[in-house]
């Protein structure tokens, strides 16, 4: 086969993290060709990085010229099979076509959305179940939401588990540790998240669960990813909750840095009402992090029972297993435990094989 994967959003956070991987581990097999379409940017980094081939598309994401550009380029290069890391597939392919949907997110909160992302959003989805031979998912929640939000033939539809990187790992000793809480001063407990702030993360459920809990305890809450400060509505909640000194943003960090955050923080939590998958769950129990999560979405799946599931629609349960996490070590050193083992289950190695298997039963 010759493949071609649409990598242009080989640095976005979720996305590009698959892409990355996927790369990764085709190029340790010399059985197929793969060919790499990426953005200006990135292109001398992808040719330098992998072994295939390397082809510049200048078109912008989510524009009209990615949906033609794309197919032309790909018509043209002599791919067999043709994959699109996310829903925008191109049109007028000629090769096998295989698209993966992470979620359909703007199909489940519309009011998250302005109309045009939603219109932009069903179309495309619309377009990706016609027109793929395959759709892959991450998780079966997200396959039975495709088919409730799509008229997608069931059998199009292959759930393929995202994986974790190796480097993803408790720390052999605590020195990355102390020295993320020294760099930021962070404290010695708090509580990590990690992920934009969009509505359905449901960040403001942990903001007023610390709050909640008053004296009983000084934690921190340390946020990776989209700044608080830029969220004008959480930004005045943690000031009306009180706690607005014992809230840090960090912006996004480098992987190393991130991963030393993970070791660092009490646990992760995560209150969101919406996940295809849930990468931080994951990234946290592979690291030894204990991890409080919702029972929504695919989280449960994810997760299994190696964390605490709460439901997300209030702050009482939350804080009680804030609370509980936070005074009970025999808990903290069980929940570590589980989430070592459970994320033995996930690896990028089992992702890109059954991602291969898939592609040659097409091509």
């Amino acid at each position: 086969m010759n493949v071609g994967i649409d990598a242009r959003k080989y640095f976005d956070f979720g996305i590009g993290t698959y892409i990355r991987n996927l790369s990764s581990f085709f190029d340790r097999q010399n059985e197929d060709r793969f060919t790499y379409f990426a953005s200006p940017d990135n292109a001398g980094l992808i040719s330098r990085t992998h072994t295939g081939k390397t082809i510049v598309n200048r078109s912008g994401k989510y524009s009209l010229g990615e949906l033609i550009s794309l197919s032309f380029q790909a018509n043209r290069a002599g791919i067999s099979l043709f994959h699109a890391p996310h829903y925008t597939l191109p049109f007028g392919l000629s090769m096998r076509r295989v698209v993966t949907i992470h979620d359909v997110i703007h199909l489940r909160f519309p009011a998250y959305f302005s109309p045009v992302q939603r219109a932009y959003a069903r179309v495309m989805i619309g377009h990706a179940c016609t027109a793929a031979d395959a759709v892959i998912v991450d998780s079966d929640f997200a396959g039975k939401e495709l088919l409730r939000c799509m008229p997608c033939p069931p059998e199009k539809i292959h759930v393929i588990p995202l994986g974790v990187s190796e480097d993803f790992a408790p720390a052999q000793d605590n020195a990355s540790a102390d020295e993320f809480r020294r760099k930021h001063n962070t404290g010695k407990r708090f509580l990590l998240y990690v992920g934009s702030l969009k509505p359905h993360k449901n960040v403001s459920a942990l903001i007023r669960s610390v709050s909640a809990l008053g004296d009983r305890t000084d934690v921190r809450i340390v946020c990776v990813g989209e700044r608080l400060e830029e969220n004008s509505a959480l930004h005045a909640l943690c000031k009306s909750e009180g706690i607005g000194d014992r809230v840090q943003s960090l912006g996004w960090l480098s992987e190393p840095d991130l991963i030393a955050a993970y070791r660092a923080a009490t646990a992760l939590v995560m209150p969101s009402l919406y996940e295809g998958f849930g990468f931080p769950v994951l990234e946290a129990m592979a690291c030894g992090t204990p991890v409080i999560t919702s029972n929504a979405a695919s989280l449960p799946e994810v997760m299994g029972d190696a964390g605490i599931l709460i439901d997300p629609s209030g702050e009482g349960e939350l804080a009680g297993a804030i609370q509980s996490v936070l005074e009970d070590p025999s808990l903290r050193d069980s929940l570590r435990e589980k989430g070592l083992r459970r994320a033995k289950l996930f690896t990028w190695a089992r992702c890109a094989e059954e991602t291969l298997n898939l592609y040659r039963s097409l091509a």
